[in-house]
């Protein structure tokens, strides 16, 4: 579109600007030399060139705004469309069990009397698990012993020579 805008008119960092931001400087660049060429009584084809390009550019910046203004409804309407969905997550959690952290009085009050009555059951079934966990303790360090002998028999048989071993 903004081919007859001189190549020495624009800075050289244009291509690293944004597009909306070119966009709007070659813009200004069309409407500067238009008022000028209006504003001198020129009515030469350059001049009409001109305006035309700068009609192009602004039937151009016109979509560009319809655009825009449909994407942001779009986005605003994805935006709503997700708040609705966190409001029902939360409504859902704060409709479930309360974390355990956050009890009140009364219910503490009401677990622990809970435990406080169950301790005598608790109690010997602690006791037999510790009988059990000692019992298979030894026979695990037992077992260890056994092989760490046959281990140190070997490196005995080992290190020394055939004639010198003894069963």
């Amino acid at each position: 579109h903004f081919a007859s805008v001189p190549a020495g008119c624009l800075p050289p960092s244009l291509g690293q600007l944004p597009l909306a931001m070119r966009k709007s400087i070659k813009g200004s660049l069309l409407f500067g030399a238009a008022a000028v060429a209006f504003a001198s009584g020129l009515s030469d084809p350059q001049t009409d060139a001109l305006l035309e390009q700068l009609k192009a550019f602004e039937a151009e910046f016109g979509r560009y705004k319809e655009t825009s203004a449909l994407e942001l409804r779009r986005a605003k309407k994805q935006s709503a469309i997700e708040q609705g969905v966190l409001t029902e997550r939360l409504a859902v959690l704060e409709a479930t069990e309360r974390r355990r952290l956050h009890i009140n009085e009364a219910e503490a009050d009401e677990k622990i009397a809970w435990n406080e009555g169950n301790w005598t059951a608790n109690a010997a079934a602690i006791a037999d698990l510790q009988s059990a966990a000692d019992h298979t303790w030894l026979i695990l360090c037992g077992s260890l012993v056994m092989f760490m002998q046959a281990g140190f028999a070997m490196v005995e048989a080992g290190c020394c020579r055939a004639k010198n071993v003894q069963n």
